[in-house]
């Protein structure tokens, strides 16, 4: 029974923080290419998005760990996973990174930095598809 239940949390987290990832991507992109800063609600949205994504990577993190042991014995599985667990922690600092940039931006009441906002989305998009592409190759 624990096994289902670490499966559906560990695929419950996935579904958040892809999400997250997607619709932090997408409003900072029109309000990029409308050459405009999002109003306070929809950076308290985007700061919402911001923590919920964290949590979900923590949780997916700890949800793996614990379902490599049960499962696999380890994270001793295949190369494909050690890249999938690289990217993952990759974009596990990435979300972090920003989240504190995100927190300063709040409490000064400035914008976020484009530049950064930017590269972070385009990394997070990356690093997520790798993570995915390491799990279809090591689980399969």
């Amino acid at each position: 029974m624990s096994l289902i239940i670490l499966k559906f949390l560990h695929y419950l987290a996935i579904v958040f923080s892809g999400g997250s990832l997607v619709g932090v991507g997408l409003i900072n992109s029109v309000f990029t290419k409308a050459n405009k800063v999002p109003d306070i609600n929809v950076g308290k949205v985007l700061k919402l998005l911001g923590y919920i994504g964290l949590i979900s990577l923590i949780i997916l993190w700890l949800t793996g760990m614990l379902l490599a042991n049960i499962i696999y014995g380890g994270f001793s599985i295949n190369s494909a996973f050690n890249v999938k667990i690289l990217a993952a922690a990759l974009l596990l600092i990435l979300s972090f990174v920003v989240n504190i940039h995100m927190y300063n931006s709040s409490k000064n009441k400035t914008p976020p930095n484009k530049s950064i906002m930017k590269i972070a989305t385009m990394s997070g998009r990356g690093l997520i598809l790798i993570v995915l592409l390491g799990a279809a190759i090591a689980f399969n």
